[in-house]
């Protein structure tokens, strides 16, 4: 769902890191009912988890390493500001159950804090992965008949038609990741997975969609 990634790439360190945090990504996936995203209430608990989780992962983009800007992968190329900021607004419109807690998606402490190109990396391939996952998600609430067909920023969107290239540079970086900083990495991936998993079941939880 949110974090659904391509398997097509099978060179370099890609795929030991998609193996190594493959349950991680599953235990993800399998709190979200596709189905019911096309109903109001949760629709919003889902996407104020995302956008929860989102806020956590922004407040760390500036520790980017200059070397991965000019690989297409700087704050302001894997940000996606515009799209929370637009989706919450939507939100607030929308209705229903929505959590306003930061304990949720406290990181300290966490391998997300971890400074360096390894950690990035590996919270960079959940972050901008889960936009591929995203579009799995958007599908089924397109269908809903409160959806607004004109919006233009969408969080299950929001690179728009720059995510084919924005995932092909973290492909790149990952794969060049080399094998003492390894573990620095699938830490870091699995952490952002279970920054995702937290804070979609509180707000699962707060909307009693659980």
């Amino acid at each position: 769902m949110s974090v659904g990634m391509s398997t097509k790439h099978q060179s370099g360190f890609t795929p030991a890191l998609r193996r190594a945090t493959a349950d991680d990504h599953a235990s993800v996936d399998d709190l979200v009912d596709l189905p019911r995203l096309a109903e109001r209430g949760y629709y919003a608990a889902v996407l104020g988890g995302l956008i929860a989780a989102a806020e956590a992962v922004e407040a760390t983009l500036p520790r980017i390493p200059r070397a991965l800007w000019v690989e297409g992968l700087s704050p302001a190329e894997v940000s996606k500001r515009a799209a929370i900021d637009a989706e919450s607004s939507f939100l607030d419109t929308l209705g229903g159950s929505r959590l306003d807690s930061p304990r949720v998606c406290d990181i300290g402490g966490q391998p997300l804090t971890t400074p360096g190109r390894a950690a990035m990396v590996g919270l960079v391939y959940v972050y901008v992965g889960s936009a591929l996952g995203g579009l799995h998600l958007l599908r089924v609430a397109r269908t809903a008949s409160w959806w607004q067909i004109d919006r233009e920023q969408l969080l299950l969107r929001p690179y728009g038609d720059h995510l084919q290239a924005r995932w092909r540079a973290v492909l790149k970086a990952v794969d060049h990741v080399e094998a003492k900083e390894a573990d620095t990495a699938i830490a870091a991936a699995r952490a952002g997975f279970d920054l995702h998993r937290r804070a979609l079941v509180a707000h699962l939880s707060a909307g009693g969609h659980r």
